[in-house]
This record gives structure tokens, sequence and C-alpha cells, in this order.
């Protein structure tokens, strides 16, 4: 959560963007269930590009989303009383990032990602960070990872 916070350019990111953010990093093969935009067909095609990892496949991505939501919030916690992010807005479900530095050799760690991740972090960064997360072009609805159907109508 970290590595994306670090690369993300906006200073505030909805909680539930952010968990499905992680989960595409930590599973980037699952990126190719994303229901890409009609603007980014031809970025769908170049992840299409890359070889399917075997031992990554998921039968179920939705309910091992739902297992990492613990582990997601333990982290965020622990990202808010290390000072990284806000604690008042975590518990309205924002992260809000702080202007407290990294340590240098947790920076250097963050800066050396392998390629695979790299480029998630980019896609999300460049591509998706500007996708809304409700309603039936949003970021909940292209994954399916998270329900949609009671979101707010935009």
């Amino acid at each position: 959560m970290l590595s994306l916070l670090h690369y993300i350019k906006d200073e505030e990111v909805h909680f539930d963007k952010l968990k499905i953010w992680d989960f595409y990093l930590a599973f980037p093969s699952q990126v190719r269930g994303i229901a890409f935009p009609s603007n980014l067909r031809k970025l769908k095609e170049n992840v299409f590009k890359y070889k399917e990892n075997p031992y990554e496949h998921l039968s179920d991505p939705k309910r091992i989303f739902e297992r990492m939501k613990t582990y997601q919030l333990s982290a965020a916690k622990c990202l808010a009383s290390y000072g990284f992010i806000d604690s008042q807005s975590l518990l309205k479900n924002k992260i809000v990032k702080t202007k407290k530095e990294i340590p240098g050799e947790l920076l250097e760690k963050l800066n050396n990602l392998t390629t695979e991740k790299s480029n998630i972090i980019k896609l999300i960064v460049n591509e998706f960070v500007d996708l809304p997360l409700y309603g039936r072009n949003g970021l909940k609805a292209r994954t399916g990872l998270i329900d949609f159907k009671y979101d707010p109508r935009t």
C-alpha cells in the first residue's frame, strides 16, 4: 500500500479504490479481468501480450479480495500510526497522505520494484486514477471485486 501511495499524485483517495489497486498489485495477472474503458482499448491489448502465470490463477478473485480486507485495514492503520496517512480521514474511508517523508532505506525498496509491479503501478497511477469508484462505469463495476448495485447514481 505504501508503494501505491508513494506513486499516486493525488493527496486523497477513497480507501476502496486503494484496496482494489492493492489487489492488482498483489495479483498482477488479474488485470486481464478488468473491463477497460473504450479509450484504453490499446492498453488492454498490451496487457494481454504478457504471458499469464499459471501460479497466479485465482478461481474466485472476489473471495480473495474479501479475505484481503482485514490485512489491508491493518496496513492502513499501521501507515496511520507511523504518520504516513491521516488517521481521522481513515475513519471516513479516505486515505489522505501526510507530508511525512518516507525513510531512505524504505524509499529505496519502493523504487526497486519488479517490471511487472512497476507496470501495474503505472497503469493505476496514469490510467485508472481518474476512473470514478461508483456507478456502472466505475472501478467497482469494471473490476467486479466490490458490488456496485447500491452505489449513488452517477
